[in-house]
């Protein structure tokens, strides 16, 4: 049994409440587009979070609590990981065999009515089980019941590290998964440190080439220790449950699904352009738009500046960024900013994703791994696709369509607009190509 210290709780300092959720209420909010991007791109601003989050215990100085040089030295650090050589074998090697295995295994779990039934939710965890274990560098999670446990204790994390957004008790759901948290650590964590410390001097020692070396989270952190430790001695656990590469997807992935199912049932010239990646990445991307992960971001003012707008804050002010109305503006997404259109054209020079993946130095380092270069106007055909793309061009090709028989059903857990269960139909798996490559 896992033990669960309320001690390890610790909200000194906070003036956010653990009983009922971040205290918001009282700070001033900013929700249109141009406000929203000026205070991500300001220097006048720095994260609100960091020791201020309910979910600081879990999440400890990562990346996304870092302002200034050492956010800019994290970033730097981790980046080799977002290499296109790199993203291209997550994509290809990792995901495209893992994909077409779950198509697979759920067409011989069909009903004989040639039509084969999942819950996308689950189905698409197991897809990106393996590729998670890869990215972050966990070792031995190599069959079907052993993804079962170790998706079974990053479920017991992952509400931690966003548990702004849930609507429980904070301080219990936060207690909860530092116990997860813990056992991940010792289960998993710590064994494939030492393995890749002892890769590690090896190579240091002439023994082992660089090209035997794993491309990983873990071994990125290790090779970087005097910038991760100075901050955090548990900050290889914590700093990895921030980096679930498919995490996001999942849980957006069956919006993504039902707004192209629908727009193409009312546009059936589109249909199409489902084998179509500039297509798929709009689609994707507009989804993305109106769906973001964080709903919103806190700023903090740490000099007296004025907005553009006028908008006045003294140095300590918080704020808060509501994304996901200022990507809605119809101001600059036109007057049916609400509505998904995957040939939309903003009225502005601005990222058709809008604030899904926030702006300036804190853009989000996974974005091209996920949808990839969404303004390459003529990309390299070597190029990755995104992971995103990539996905949903398979599952379009497998015949997927949401479960007319059965009802989805949104999580009433939290406020991020996600869904507990997605029931779909595949009409068409035979034709899913058996190898990741194209």
């Amino acid at each position: 049994m896992i033990e669960v210290r309320d001690e390890d709780v610790s909200y000194e300092g906070t003036s956010l409440d653990p009983l009922n959720g971040p205290a918001v209420t009282a700070m001033p909010w900013l929700r249109s587009y141009h406000d929203v991007v000026e205070v991500f791109r300001s220097r006048a601003f720095v994260q609100g979070g960091g020791g201020r989050r309910d979910s600081a215990p879990i999440t400890g100085y990562g990346v996304l609590a870092l302002s200034g040089r050492d956010h800019f030295e994290r970033r730097r650090i981790e980046a080799t990981l977002f290499r296109k050589d790199m993203l291209r074998w997550f994509e290809r090697d990792v995901l495209g065999p893992a994909l077409a295995a779950k198509l697979a295994e759920i067409a011989r779990q069909g009903r004989g009515d040639g039509r084969a039934r999942a819950d996308l939710l689950p189905f698409l965890r197991d897809v990106y089980c393996d590729l998670t274990c890869s990215f972050w560098g966990i070792d031995g999670v190599d069959s079907h019941e052993a993804r079962q446990r170790f998706l079974a204790i990053v479920d017991g994390i992952t509400p931690g590290g966003a548990v702004e957004w849930e609507r429980g008790n904070h301080r219990e759901i936060v207690s909860r998964c530092l116990a997860a948290q813990r056992h991940f650590g010792a289960s998993y964590v710590r064994p494939a440190m030492l393995r890749r410390e002892a890769l590690i001097e090896a190579h240091a020692a002439g023994r082992v080439h660089e090209s035997e070396l794993p491309n990983d989270m873990l071994t990125v952190m290790l090779r970087n220790k005097q910038h991760f430790e100075k901050w955090d001695s548990e900050v290889y656990v914590r700093e990895l449950t921030l980096f679930a590469p498919g995490d996001t997807i999942v849980r957006f992935m069956p919006h993504m699904v039902a707004e192209m199912h629908e727009w193409v049932r009312e546009h059936p010239e589109d249909r199409a352009l489902l084998e179509d990646v500039d297509f798929l990445r709009r689609c994707a991307v507009e989804s993305l738009r109106l769906h973001p992960a964080s709903p919103y971001f806190i700023r903090k003012a740490v000099e007296d500046t004025t907005l553009a707008s006028g908008r006045v804050f003294r140095a300590g002010d918080y704020v808060v960024l509501d994304v996901t109305t200022a990507s809605c503006d119809p101001e600059v997404f036109g007057a049916d900013a609400d509505r998904f259109h995957p040939h939309r054209v903003p009225r502005h020079k601005v990222k058709p994703v809008g604030l899904a993946f926030g702006e300036g130095p804190h853009t989000c380092i996974g974005a091209v791994m996920s949808v990839g270069e969404i303004s390459a106007h003529h990309p390299d055909p070597d190029d990755p696709l995104g992971l995103v793309p990539y996905t949903l061009r398979e599952l379009f090709r497998a015949g997927i369509t949401p479960d007319a028989g059965q009802s989805a059903r949104l999580n009433s857990a939290n406020a991020r607009n996600e869904f507990t269960e997605f029931p779909v139909r595949f009409s068409a798996i035979r034709s899913v190509r058996p190898v990741a490559g194209s």
